[in-house]
């Protein structure tokens, strides 16, 4: 999911847009090739389903690990095709399934991707009808419709060899409480914050003008983040 080019002195860019619109640029001499996805939430009927949004690729391979050995029905749906297919989740502890619903809306080049537990196609089909989708060259939209509503911002997930896992989402004052009560190091375009989860090591936050990234680095390159990361511009554009 995205668009690239050559860029100028700064290196190769690569644009991407998330579910909820937002559209990251990223800049720099480093390996941008990896594609991106993005999830969001949608809220409707007094349920809160998660999305996913990636290349068709992307969306197939998801299908593949959750257990999808075929997809049996196909819908039109919004200019696309909606694809639906049975798998079953198991509890470790109790061997007790639940049945599960995977559902692949399928553009052009890109794809919107769900589960729904105990669901029927006619499930897949009515929760489709609360997003409105629109494929563009960097990415999907999906944008609530009726009473469904996004209670949080939409997430972009990229990881960058040599630096690690990136999770790109919007700053608003929600997302500013993920931010530590201390003062981050002065970078360019705002402030880098590192902190550490119990159990999972070291992380960092980079704060910017409009976008909070979350930086998950390759185990033995923790060192090596802050000054790698000075050399990748991240910056929304319209």
């Amino acid at each position: 999911m995205g668009t690239r080019g050559q860029g100028t002195a700064g290196g190769q860019h690569v644009t991407h847009r998330s579910l909820d619109g937002v559209r990251v640029r990223l800049t720099g001499d480093h390996d941008l090739r990896r594609p991106c996805t993005s999830v969001a939430r949608i809220a409707e009927g007094g349920r809160l389903h998660e999305i996913s949004s990636g290349t068709r690729e992307d969306a197939l391979a998801w299908a593949a690990d959750i257990g999808v050995d075929r997809f049996e029905q196909e819908f039109r749906v919004q200019g696309g095709r909606l694809r639906v297919g049975r798998t079953a989740t198991r509890d470790a502890e109790t061997g007790l399934s639940d049945p599960v619903l995977a559902a692949v809306w399928e553009g052009r080049r890109h794809a919107v991707f769900t589960h729904l537990y105990h669901g029927r196609p006619a499930d897949a089909v009515a929760f489709f009808g609360t997003v409105r989708l629109t494929e563009h060259e960097d990415g999907i939209t999906a944008v609530p419709r009726g009473r469904a509503r996004r209670p949080d911002p939409a997430e972009m997930v990229k990881e960058v060899p040599g630096i690690g896992l990136l999770e790109i989402t919007a700053l608003t004052s929600a997302t500013r409480r993920r931010l530590p009560p201390w003062r981050g190091a002065s970078v360019a375009g705002g402030e880098l914050f590192r902190d550490t989860v119990e159990g999972q090591g070291p992380y960092f936050l980079l704060a910017l003008a409009s976008l909070l990234v979350t930086v998950l680095p390759e185990e033995d390159r923790v060192r090596d983040v802050p000054r790698r990361l000075a050399g990748l511009a991240v910056e929304a554009v319209r």
